[in-house]
């Protein structure tokens, strides 16, 4: 069966016969949402002593799973995107459930600085001094569209963004996106959207913008680095992709990177409360 295909049902069943195996007996499993997340905490986790697992269908089911497996089975966590819960100020007390320090984990890797850097002068010229403005500059060109992501979240307005692409409405010399054009791609992937109006949606948009949110938690990763990809793409005049990006982000980012964020801090204080190790010489 290829992973695509195995749907949440097939993965607890899987699950449920693993831990239930006496070659299981102490190891703490890690629950993710997706591969390319598997690919990064494969590294920072000492996989000696754990087992990171995709979870099918989002931060909900790694939640659900979470909650259903640990009756089983103590040594369980999940890590899910922290998307816009640090902005909506609301507690998060979910068991067992550990956020990402930003957006997603793409936004924590792009929020390092020298881990930006070293993407940036692998494809460009841009020195040192200028490199904070490109973030910067790729953080502004989307803030209109992250701003629509997070109203869409609190209003419940039943837009769908899935398949939606943005890359060819970028002009990175105005620093801007065709909006408009934007939102009418999403209302035309929405199924009985809550929302039509482009002016009543713009007031609602720029009264979130007062709030001033940081972009960090603002903007999703996998925005920011189709964006990314579109400015180089743009003066190399080169292929490259957003999972492209993704895979030199991961590279470039390493544990002593991973020791400084507060997931980090979160989940050793957890393995030392549960007396097991999940990271190496701990």
């Amino acid at each position: 069966m290829k992973k695509e295909d195995i749907t949440y049902q097939d993965k607890i069943d899987e699950l449920i016969l693993d831990i239930s195996h006496p070659n299981s007996k102490g190891l703490v499993f890690i629950f993710v949402e997706g591969e390319s997340d598997i690919k990064l905490f494969r590294k920072l986790f000492d996989i000696g002593h754990c087992k990171v697992e995709s979870i099918p269908g989002g931060n909900p089911k790694v939640e659900e799973c979470v909650k259903f497996l640990i009756e089983r089975y103590p040594l369980i966590f999940g890590i899910r995107d922290s998307d816009f819960i640090q902005l909506n100020d609301k507690l998060y007390c979910e068991p067992n459930i550990f956020l990402t320090d930003f957006h997603d984990i793409e936004m924590t890797m792009v929020a390092q600085d020298d881990v930006f850097s070293a993407i940036v002068y692998e494809f460009t010229d841009i020195q040192m001094d200028g490199h904070n403005n490109l973030r910067s500059g790729l953080l502004n060109i989307l803030e209109e569209i992250s701003l629509l992501k997070w109203l869409n979240e609190l209003e419940s307005l039943n837009l769908t963004f899935k398949g939606v692409g943005f890359a060819d409405l970028i002009s990175f010399e105005k620093q801007s996106v065709d909006f408009n054009q934007y939102f009418s791609r999403v209302l035309s992937k929405s199924v009985e959207p809550l929302i039509s109006q482009s002016d009543v949606l713009l007031n609602k948009i720029h009264d979130l913008k007062r709030r001033s949110p940081d972009p960090f938690h603002l903007c999703n990763g996998h925005d920011f680095l189709k964006a990314f990809a579109a400015y180089i793409m743009k003066i190399n005049f080169s292929n490259m992709s957003d999972n492209q990006l993704s895979s030199l982000f991961r590279v470039k980012y390493s544990r002593p990177h991973f020791m400084n964020t507060t997931l980090y801090k979160n989940t050793s204080q957890w393995a030392e409360s549960n007396h097991c190790s999940i990271y190496e010489n701990n």
